[in-house]
């Protein structure tokens, strides 16, 4: 079953490298702004004069649409990547480059209704994107789209979560084209349970320590992080705080403690650590007051194997019926060198995919979905 699990997922998800642009060749456009009704938004996202902004990755757009051969959206956010899907055909991915729209499908079906899924590929730490709405030929018009999922779960992590250099090794200076957050075990795992979803992960993000940060730092933690709309740099009270019932999850997948302990001159103590992992629960308990909590331990299995212990007994010490530990390594590794880019810390598509698999049951089963 895992890896008819993994072969599906790899067949249906893997992602082409496609980058389209161009104009209509002729008629009266049609510009459905991004207030529309009739286009939906998953994770966070905030509406300001008709247009819709994001700074995290793996935020999400659907819409149905007819009348038109052909599709763009008027997206800005340069170094962007987006990945988007016509009528569930495999995801493309585009990069965001100026204001010129982006053109998403063309030789479409003008009597037939399609659906379009377009998602950020790119983590927020890239910048804000702006979506003014899409773009269709004269006819063309959007339509109801698709009723949302019933289950909604949000992931809170690192690179990992964040689909970092899961498509080719960095190189020092691609560290954005190498990813695909659309590619994560977040989003896959998410599919495979049939649920929307919401991503707040940045690269090099820690509980206690970031990655390269000095001992003390005043950079944004997690804790930091996880209340804001977007990604900041810095902590600032300017910084747009997130309203969970803008999109209220059944659950939150707690994916942190990688690079707490990257650097090699300085690891948090027992202490330190759990600390600081009680205070994020309790922040995400206080923003999801109904929600599961669900923690992992971290993916890397060169990681020390105390942090394993100390998350479960973080959890286990917040008394809480709903907050929950999924060890990942505790038998073996769930990944070999391969299903790395890099060897030992960073996934490829298929080490996503194994983990959206090895996962799906046990959150499946904490869940109750059938």
């Amino acid at each position: 079953m895992f890896k008819k699990i993994s072969l599906l997922l790899l067949a249906v998800f893997s992602a082409a490298f496609l980058f389209t642009g161009g104009e209509y060749a002729s008629g009266e456009a049609v510009h459905p702004a991004a207030d529309s009704p009739f286009i939906r938004y998953y994770g966070r996202w905030e509406m300001q004069d008709k247009t819709a902004l994001t700074g995290q990755g793996a935020t999400y757009i659907r819409a149905k649409f007819t009348g038109s051969s052909e599709l763009r959206a008027d997206l800005t956010g340069k170094g962007v990547f987006w990945a988007y899907s016509i009528d569930g055909r495999a995801f493309q991915r585009v990069e965001v480059k100026g204001n010129k729209p982006i053109t998403l499908g063309k030789g479409l079906a003008k009597d037939k209704e399609h659906l379009v899924t377009l998602v950020r590929a790119t983590e927020g730490q890239a910048g804000i994107s702006k979506f003014k709405g899409f773009i269709l030929e004269q006819g063309g018009k959007l339509i109801p789209p698709p009723a949302d999922k019933q289950r909604r779960l949000e992931f809170i992590g690192d690179s990992i979560t964040a689909g970092s250099i899961n498509l080719m090794p960095y190189n020092g200076t691609n560290y954005f084209v190498s990813e695909d957050g659309n590619m994560s075990y977040a989003p896959l795992l998410s599919r495979l349970l049939d649920a929307d979803w919401s991503v707040v992960a940045k690269s090099g993000g820690g509980v206690v320590h970031n990655y390269a940060d000095p001992w003390p730092s005043d950079k944004p933690r997690a804790i930091d992080r996880y209340g804001w709309t977007f990604f900041h740099a810095a902590i600032s009270k300017d910084n747009p705080v997130w309203n969970s019932r803008n999109f209220p999850v059944d659950a939150v997948i707690v994916a942190l403690g990688t690079n707490d302990f990257s650097d090699p001159h300085r690891k948090p103590t027992k202490e330190e650590f759990c600390t600081a992992y009680n205070a994020l629960l309790k922040k995400i308990r206080q923003m999801n007051p109904q929600a599961k909590i669900i923690c992992l331990e971290p993916l890397p299995s060169h990681l020390p194997a105390e942090i394993r212990a100390w998350i479960a007994a973080s959890v286990q010490a917040q008394q809480d019926a709903k907050m929950y530990f999924i060890p990942i390594n505790d038998k073996a590794p769930l990944l070999a060198p391969e299903d790395y880019t890099d060897g030992r810390t960073h996934p490829n598509i298929l080490g996503h995919i194994k983990t959206a698999a090895y996962l799906k049951d046990k959150i499946a089963a904490i869940m109750e979905w059938e």
